[in-house]
């Protein structure tokens, strides 16, 4: 059975910003506070699931068709510092080089359709979305960054801002198949919200009680090295 157990970090007298990575055992049985997703995050959801669908079969509608779909829910980058801890796997298998983006997905679903004049008609559509998309901008829109966690309990710690008694969410997408958990904690190291679900894909919802930064830890328990995507509001 997976040990669903992340060794953390707290004292108080210890500097905010300190490293989840020196930190001792927390416990981990405060129950995550569950929300609804924000249609925004839906919608990624779902372009992501016909993303991985269009490369597992490819089809480069699947593909056309989840861009389009992002272009219509633009992201800004997700301004977060980042620490990595881990050691690079030895089973061979490494982690994607990029993540889910318009652009990447209509790239490669020209690849697979050629000179196919349908497909050509309908790529330089969601072409011109994803053109106006990036022009105007993604004020309000969610934040996005990829990255990525070594295998065997590799972990990825984010330090991300949110405000006071404002809804709050994270969504991490695996790109590579592997088994994610996500969890977060506020600047005292106590525990706020967890997904660990067996499940390549995270989401939780919170309500911080004050302004500040929180960390957001993604740990791969696959035996991989694994890409992922996050999303926060």
């Amino acid at each position: 059975m997976k040990m669903k157990i992340l060794v953390v970090a707290m004292a108080m007298s210890l500097p905010f910003g300190m490293s989840l990575f020196a930190q001792s055992e927390m416990d981990e049985e405060k129950p995550a506070i569950e929300q609804k997703a924000s249609s925004d995050i839906e919608i990624l959801q779902t372009a992501n699931s016909l993303a991985k669908y269009g490369y597992e079969n490819n089809s480069a509608s699947a593909l056309i068709e989840a861009a389009e779909i992002m272009a219509q829910v633009p992201t800004q980058k997700l301004e977060a510092t980042v620490e990595i801890q881990g050691e690079k796997s030895k089973d061979g298998k490494s982690a994607s080089e990029s993540g889910y983006t318009a652009e990447k997905l209509i790239e490669d679903a020209k690849k697979l359709v050629g000179k196919d004049k349908t497909f050509a008609t309908w790529i330089k559509k969601v072409e011109k979305l994803i053109k106006s998309s990036n022009t105007r901008g993604a004020v309000g829109g969610p934040k996005y960054q990829y990255s990525w966690a070594y295998g065997y309990n590799g972990k990825t710690q984010f330090s991300v801002p949110f405000y006071a008694n404002s809804f709050a969410e994270i969504y991490v997408e695996s790109i590579d198949y592997a088994d994610l958990d996500l969890y977060v904690y506020d600047e005292n190291w106590n525990l706020i919200a967890r997904d660990t679900s067996y499940n390549m894909n995270c989401y939780v919802s919170f309500y911080p009680r004050w302004t500040g930064r929180f960390y957001v830890i993604v740990k791969n328990t696959s035996a991989w090295d694994s890409c992922f995507q996050i999303f926060t509001n």
